[in-house]
Protein backbone atom coordinates (compact mmCIF):
# COMPACT_ATOMS: atom_id res chain seq x y z
CA UNK A 1 0.00 0.00 0.00
CA UNK A 2 1.25 3.59 -0.54
CA UNK A 3 -0.27 6.92 0.17
CA UNK A 4 0.80 10.18 -0.94
CA UNK A 5 -0.42 13.28 0.52
CA UNK A 6 0.43 16.33 -0.13
CA UNK A 7 1.64 19.27 2.60
CA UNK A 8 2.34 23.10 2.37
CA UNK A 9 5.95 22.20 1.63
CA UNK A 10 6.26 18.32 1.75
CA UNK A 11 4.97 15.84 -0.20
CA UNK A 12 4.49 12.69 2.42
CA UNK A 13 4.90 9.22 1.30
CA UNK A 14 3.50 6.59 3.37
CA UNK A 15 4.56 2.83 2.96
CA UNK A 16 3.60 -0.08 3.93
CA UNK A 17 4.81 -3.11 1.94
CA UNK A 18 4.63 -7.06 2.26
CA UNK A 19 6.35 -9.82 1.45
CA UNK A 20 6.20 -13.75 3.06
CA UNK A 21 8.22 -13.21 5.97
CA UNK A 22 8.37 -9.44 6.92
CA UNK A 23 6.81 -6.16 6.26
CA UNK A 24 7.70 -3.09 6.11
CA UNK A 25 6.54 0.46 6.99
CA UNK A 26 8.08 4.03 6.37
CA UNK A 27 7.25 7.34 5.53
CA UNK A 28 9.41 9.55 2.80
CA UNK A 29 8.95 13.12 3.17
CA UNK A 30 10.11 14.95 0.36
CA UNK A 31 10.72 18.70 0.19
CA UNK A 32 9.14 20.03 -3.08
CA UNK A 33 11.81 22.88 -3.78
CA UNK A 34 14.55 21.27 -3.01
CA UNK A 35 13.84 17.76 -4.24
CA UNK A 36 15.40 16.75 -0.88
CA UNK A 37 13.90 13.55 0.91
CA UNK A 38 14.33 11.43 4.13
CA UNK A 39 12.59 8.49 5.33
CA UNK A 40 11.06 10.12 8.86
CA UNK A 41 10.06 7.14 10.62
CA UNK A 42 12.16 7.92 13.59
CA UNK A 43 11.29 11.78 14.35
CA UNK A 44 9.91 12.38 17.58
CA UNK A 45 6.75 13.82 16.82
CA UNK A 46 6.49 10.66 13.86
CA UNK A 47 7.38 8.45 16.84
CA UNK A 48 4.16 9.84 19.10
CA UNK A 49 1.79 9.76 16.40
CA UNK A 50 2.43 6.09 16.23
CA UNK A 51 2.39 5.54 19.59
CA UNK A 52 5.58 2.88 19.57
CA UNK A 53 7.53 1.98 22.36
CA UNK A 54 10.99 4.18 21.73
CA UNK A 55 12.92 1.98 24.08
CA UNK A 56 12.37 -1.18 21.30
CA UNK A 57 15.69 -1.01 18.91
CA UNK A 58 13.15 -1.74 15.95
CA UNK A 59 11.76 2.00 16.41
CA UNK A 60 15.25 3.29 16.12
CA UNK A 61 15.83 2.65 12.33
CA UNK A 62 14.26 5.18 9.40
CA UNK A 63 12.58 1.67 7.62
CA UNK A 64 11.10 -0.83 10.00
CA UNK A 65 11.10 -4.61 9.51
CA UNK A 66 7.32 -5.25 11.57
CA UNK A 67 4.27 -7.81 10.71
CA UNK A 68 1.64 -7.47 8.71
CA UNK A 69 -1.01 -6.60 11.20
CA UNK A 70 1.73 -3.87 13.05
CA UNK A 71 2.24 -2.53 9.01
CA UNK A 72 -1.38 -2.09 8.26
CA UNK A 73 -1.93 -0.48 11.69
CA UNK A 74 1.04 2.05 11.25
CA UNK A 75 -0.04 2.91 7.81
CA UNK A 76 -3.67 4.08 9.00
CA UNK A 77 -2.20 5.55 11.61
CA UNK A 78 0.09 7.65 9.95
CA UNK A 79 -2.22 8.23 6.97
CA UNK A 80 -4.94 9.30 9.91
CA UNK A 81 -2.49 12.08 11.49
CA UNK A 82 -0.55 13.55 8.18
CA UNK A 83 -4.14 14.43 6.59
CA UNK A 84 -4.90 16.75 9.70
CA UNK A 85 -3.82 19.96 8.72
CA UNK A 86 -2.13 21.29 12.12
CA UNK A 87 -0.86 18.09 13.14
CA UNK A 88 0.90 18.42 9.48
CA UNK A 89 1.94 21.97 9.92
CA UNK A 90 3.52 20.64 12.98
CA UNK A 91 5.66 17.87 11.07
CA UNK A 92 6.61 19.65 8.57
CA UNK A 93 8.01 22.85 10.49
CA UNK A 94 10.20 20.26 11.89
CA UNK A 95 11.57 18.65 9.47
CA UNK A 96 12.45 22.44 7.97
CA UNK A 97 14.48 22.54 10.76
CA UNK A 98 15.84 18.81 10.28
CA UNK A 99 16.45 19.24 6.65
CA UNK A 100 18.59 22.80 6.88
CA UNK A 101 20.92 20.82 9.96
CA UNK A 102 21.78 18.98 6.81
CA UNK A 103 20.16 15.96 7.56
CA UNK A 104 18.69 15.59 4.06
CA UNK A 105 21.51 14.63 1.73
CA UNK A 106 19.61 12.59 -0.65
CA UNK A 107 18.15 14.46 -3.71
CA UNK A 108 14.92 12.48 -5.25
CA UNK A 109 15.20 12.44 -8.90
Amino acid sequence: MKKIINGKDYRFVINCLYSRKDSFFYIEAQHKNTNRHSLINNVNCILSGLCVDTYNKKFWESEWIVSKNEAIKFFKKANNFLADDSFREYVEKYLDFDRKLGEWNKIQY
